[in-house]
């Protein structure tokens, strides 16, 4: 170790190695002052991981020139190495002082973000703190490895230090081909580091593949290092040429076959995905005409059937959209859970395509898939993308995440809930909240933007360019996103044009605050400990049910972190109230109640909190006041039919427990029992039957939802709100009970709800006209759960 230390106090004499080194330690300091960058989490060690890789390599030529020189006596032997040399002490020594220097450079960015998080945040500097020395030590190990052999081997230092980068260079092949090639969007690089995946998954956890992978690295490192010690010639100072005996190499034999192992092993350590082994993990195969389903093993036949309609459904419309659609087979993969999909492809929320292969990736959903059309949309682009990706890029590599994007989102209709695409822009607009058109057209906006507002704008600017100007203009478009070579004019004038068009769109007051309410969230950089807020609140909502001592405790914890969102405070009162600690979640919801009370939508969802408090402790005139408000705020469908309906629970003795149940238990057959006994008293009850024709529906029962929808809409007495959504759920119920007819019919006779509500309604009509034509009828239920 004396030699070790001593050799490197001599290498830092030299400038040449001094600056790399310096670079590294005093450039990843100064990345603490980049948003997510501040703490020594996944962000700080992917950059140091990347750094160390290409850099490192330079302390290892050096090293090894270094110990070349006292061999062949050009440089004074230090007291302390008078043992006799070998091989393998020579590449050790310069190993050591390689790797001292490297993990030296790599300790300041980690005390200056750990102080840093401390002193200028609120954030846990040791939250995602593992990710440092799995990402950047193994790396620092490889790279110095790959120095030191590179720098046995060259004549001259720089042509070392240009050897190492081409290893580095040619170690990026089995990086992205698979990803290329295969089903997975997660990356290993031995140089390198890790990607998990899309940055919209915010909460990353450290996973066995990336523990796997690292040893994988050290055991590379191992071979490098042997090889270096079985090639050098003491003589020379030089690896050499010829000569060399054979059992010199037997010390490689374990490490090489420890990385045969690692690597066949891949698929099931989760390090690299095949779409064989992908195929036979999920079990399941459908062919339809323009599909090739991978499903998981035990979904229910009808449920296939169902989702293969779907799929051909979708190619119509997106065929129908564009103009143009894929020759080849869309290969679908289906997946059980987001858990699973991040565990096979490193996607977990994400869902993705990639059109190069024809290929998308989704995860179970209840019908009609809320995902499919977006990015089945992508992958039917295909034919009019360019590049090797087929999709819009900028001289063929760089894509333009602003037109796919946007594209898919316009693909996918004018409907987005309650409101069309158009109106969810508009009122961005006018809480200024939306981002500039005209960059995140460009190769960087896009990224800068919060996902959930540049999608929807710039699906609404695309989608107003295909109403306006058809889709051949739009298919020109997408190649390049060559406005002025698409349209005849810049990029700035349409903008301009669907400023105009959406800013003049009626909007009330309401729909206004729902889009500041949906949209208000920043980007993952512009939030307070971003990666660890995701964590926090991903596992209280998970332990809410079961262990609201612990949401509680995730919840506040988030809140301090970023206590302009409230829903975390929302989190922390019901954890409270589940806890029967109802006056501190009182005293919460009312200090939250006055911050947000110009906000009208998390002011009627506070006001429902309060009311739930209040019907918890056996108060029902105060939760009357605080459901009273939240209808008189009319904040959005879903708060107002919600507090109509716990309304008709404080009025009535008989429909109190069912309703009650049915908001607070999480046992299916519980709801249904007690709706059910309810409705066995006042059979003829609105609210009750309208819940219970809901609640089968959702469970898989159309017939018998149909039924008691009809009785609750038959009732006078149900409030605009409620019978909008039963007129809904009751078209959706009639097209899964087989019932085309009556699909027509209840279109046929919607009252006007708003042009969303219609399209949403037509569209499965359009499926009755489609499955009629292509399938010779709409998919009866096997069962009617009669």
């Amino acid at each position: 170790m004396e030699q070790v230390l001593t050799r490197a106090r001599a290498l830092l004499r030299r400038p040449a190695v001094l600056a790399p080194l310096l670079l590294l330690a005093g450039g990843g300091s100064a990345l603490i002052l980049l948003p997510l960058f501040g703490v020594p989490g996944f962000e700080l060690s992917l950059a140091l991981a990347i750094a160390v890789g290409l850099l490192g390599g330079g302390p290892g030529v050096a090293a090894a020139f270094q110990e070349r020189r006292i061999i062949l006596g050009q440089e004074p032997r230090p007291p302390t190495a008078a043992i006799p040399q070998s091989q393998g002490a020579a590449v050790g020594r310069a190993l050591g002082t390689a790797v001292l220097l490297n993990i030296g450079a790599l300790v300041p960015p980690f005390l200056a973000s750990t102080v840093f998080a401390w002193l200028r945040t609120s954030c846990d500097p040791f939250e995602l703190v593992g990710f440092y020395p799995m990402l950047t030590l193994p790396s620092a190990v490889l790279a110095s490895a790959s120095g030191v052999l590179c720098g046995f081997k060259a004549r001259r230092p720089s042509r070392g230090v240009g050897l190492h980068v081409l290893l580095v260079l040619l170690s990026l092949i089995p990086t992205v081909w698979p990803i290329i090639a295969g089903p997975q969007v997660f990356a290993f690089n031995h140089f390198l580091g890790h990607l998990p995946g899309p940055l919209y998954d915010e909460a990353l956890v450290m996973t066995p593949a990336l523990g796997w992978f690292r040893l994988e690295t050290l055991l590379w490192a191992w071979v490098l290092v042997g090889l270096a010690a079985a090639l050098l010639d003491l003589g020379t100072g030089t690896l050499r040429r010829a000569g060399l005996r054979p059992w010199a190499l037997v010390p490689l034999v374990l490490p090489l076959a420890a990385i045969l192992f690692l690597e066949v092993k891949g698929p099931q350590l989760r390090t690299r995905m095949t779409d064989a082994y992908l195929a036979e993990t999920l079990g399941g195969v459908r062919d339809t005409e323009h599909f090739r389903l991978h499903y998981p093993r035990g979904k229910a036949r009808e449920d296939v059937d169902r989702l293969a309609r779907d799929m051909e459904f979708r190619w119509m419309q997106v065929h129908r959209f564009l103009g143009v659609a894929p020759t080849e087979r869309i290969r679908v993969w289906l997946y059980r859970n987001e858990e699973e999909k991040q565990r096979l492809v490193g996607a977990g929320r994400t869902q993705y395509a990639k059109p190069w292969r024809y290929e998308l990736h989704i995860q179970d959903k209840p019908f009609p898939h809320s995902t499919l059309h977006h990015e089945l949309a992508h992958v039917m682009a295909a034919p009019a993308g360019s590049g090797p990706f087929r999709v819009t890029t900028r001289l063929g590599l760089w894509p333009l995440m602003g037109v796919i994007e946007g594209f898919a989102v316009a693909a996918d209709g004018p409907a987005q809930g309650d409101l069309t695409l158009h109106q969810w822009a508009s009122g961005m607009r006018r809480q200024k909240l939306a981002p500039d058109m005209r960059t995140l057209m460009g190769p960087r906006g896009f990224y800068q933007s919060a996902p959930a507002r540049a999608y929807t704008v710039a699906g609404s600017f695309l989608l107003y360019l295909a109403d306006t100007y058809g889709a051949d203009k739009l298919r020109a478009l997408y190649a390049h996103a060559d406005f002025e070579d698409a349209y005849g004019r810049p990029l700035d004038e349409l903008v301009s044009e669907w400023e105009r068009y959406v800013d003049a769109l009626p909007l009330d007051d309401t729909a206004i605050a729902r889009a500041f309410a949906r949209f208000r969230a920043g980007s993952l950089f512009s939030r307070a400990c971003a990666r660890e807020v995701a964590r926090l609140t991903e596992s209280a909502r998970a332990s809410l049910v079961g262990d609201p001592e612990d949401a509680l405790e995730r919840y506040n914890r988030a809140a301090a972190l970023q206590p302009e969102e409230p829903s975390f405070r929302l989190g922390e009162a019901a954890a409270l109230s589940s806890l029967e600690r109802y006056d501190e979640a009182t005293d919460v919801l009312s200090t939250l109640a006055s911050q947000v009370k110009a906000q009208s939508v998390t002011a009627a969802e506070v006001a429902m909190a309060r009311a739930d408090v209040e019907t918890r402790r056996q108060q029902p005139e105060q939760a009357r006041k605080y459901l009273d408000e939240v209808l008189s705020l009319d904040a959005t469908p879903e708060l107002t039919r919600t507090a109509q309906v716990k309304l008709a629970a404080l009025d009535s003795t008989a429909r109190r427990e069912a309703i009650d149940a049915y908001f607070q238990s999480t046992r299916e057959e519980l709801r249904l029992l007690m709706l059910t006994r309810a409705l066995q008293a006042v059979p003829h009850d609105a609210y009750l039957n309208y819940l219970l024709g809901r609640r089968l529906q959702q469970v898989g029962s159309p017939v018998l939802a149909g039924e008691y929808l009809q009785r609750a809409l038959a009732d006078d007495s149900l409030p605009e709100a409620l019978r909008r959504e039963a007129l809904r759920v009751k078209v959706e119920a009639s097209y899964l009970a087989g019932d085309c007819g009556a699909v027509r019919h209840e279109v046929g006779v919607l009252p006007d709800f708003g042009t969303a509500f219609k399209a949403t309604a037509q569209e499965w009509q359009e499926r009755c006209d489609f499955e009629e034509k292509t399938f010779r009828g709409p998919l009866v239920p096997r069962q009617a759960f009669r």
